[in-house]
């Protein structure tokens, strides 16, 4: 029996390499072989060269998606985004395609762009079709019907957003709702009694809604609740913020944190200061909001380590690995910028004895 030389033919035939393959082959871990194939520097030359030959060796090329569509099996994820024009939604992509290179797959993006449903439906069948290993969605928009349907075809993980009870069985990864407290603890903290809510509707945003249903929950509890108004995307808030001062409110915490700086701008316009009269939060703490110059006050979501979570469910989704039911809560970290102050002196101020 004769063997044939390596030819293009029979590379065509072989299942392509993966990042694994470079690190295996190199000696090295996969994150190493993926720092230096990207050239993201942190790599010693001794080990560039022994991963820059198993490239060679193996025939690596980091852009597989062209060859994993005509493989028997793909190395390329789906990740279905909201929209991209959101600084969340660009970090957590970035964020999920550097950990999918890691485990050597190549990442394909859609956005939904709050498109009609079974436009989604389309977009997502569109990937599925396109032979992908997986799909990561994170789109709260997604009718919760669709999610189901697309995940009875092929793996399918959740980032953040809720465990919704309609879509049973489906992993997701989110940061934990609950860790509002922490944002409330801090105000409070401060001696803030009277502290009011911004939220957009939960059709418009059921992630931040059921952070938001949790706060006024938990400042109700605590007697501290000044108000929860709901507004809509780019809505100019000079009138909301400057009724809300009126009616007692020291402090207002916003959904996200362009909703804080569009509010900082209204008190700016009402001739509020910040923090003197009147202390402003906002939440996710992604770049550029959680910039030292801006001095935003704010809730960080973990999104480094749930891009690097929903890659491990998905991962082990696709090769079949156990998973368990329901999801991964992650927490966070309060930025304490100079945004949020001691309250104004009076009587709202002050505990009643």
């Amino acid at each position: 029996m004769t063997h044939e030389p390596p030819g293009p033919d029979n590379r065509r035939s072989r299942r392509p390499s993966t990042i694994r393959d470079v690190a295996t082959l190199a000696g090295v871990s996969k994150s190493t072989a993926s720092r230096a194939i990207m050239g993201q520097g942190g790599v010693s030359p001794e080990n560039m060269e022994k991963v820059r030959r198993a490239v060679e060796q193996l025939d690596y090329v980091p852009n597989q998606i062209a060859r994993s569509l005509n493989a028997s099996s793909s190395a390329v994820l789906g990740l279905f985004l909201r929209h991209t024009r959101s600084p969340f939604y660009a970090h957590l992509a970035s964020a999920f395609e550097e950990h999918a290179a890691v485990e050597g797959y190549e990442v394909m993006s859609l956005a939904s762009g709050d498109q009609p449903d079974d436009a989604n439906y389309r977009s997502l069948m569109l990937m599925a079709d396109m032979r992908t290993a997986g799909i990561v969605v994170a789109a709260p928009n997604v009718d919760p019907r669709t999610i189901r349907q697309v995940a009875s075809r092929i793996p399918l993980v959740l980032v953040s957003q809720m465990g919704q009870p309609s879509n049973p069985g489906v992993p997701y990864v989110a940061p934990d709702p609950r860790e509002g407290g922490t944002l409330i603890d801090h105000v409070a903290g401060l001696g803030h009694r009277s502290i009011a809510l911004l939220s957009f509707s939960p059709e418009q945003s059921p992630t931040q809604w059921a952070r938001i249903s949790w706060m006024r929950d938990e400042l109700e509890h605590r007697g501290l609740l000044a108000g929860l108004k709901r507004i809509e995307p780019d809505q100019d808030l000079t009138d909301v913020v400057g009724e809300l001062h009126r009616a007692g409110a020291t402090a207002i915490l916003c959904p996200h944190d362009s909703v804080a700086f569009d509010a900082l701008a209204a008190a700016a316009r009402q001739g509020l200061s910040v923090p003197g009269d009147l202390s402003i939060a906002g939440y996710d703490g992604v770049p550029p909001f959680d910039h030292e110059v801006f001095g935003l006050t704010t809730y960080r979501i973990p999104v480094e380590a749930m891009a690097e979570a929903a890659v491990k469910l998905i991962d082990d989704l696709v090769h079949d690995n156990h998973v368990d039911a329901g999801g991964i809560l992650l927490r966070g970290e309060l930025i304490s910028g100079r945004t949020v102050g001691p309250p104004p002196a009076g009587p709202d101020t002050t505990d009643a004895s």
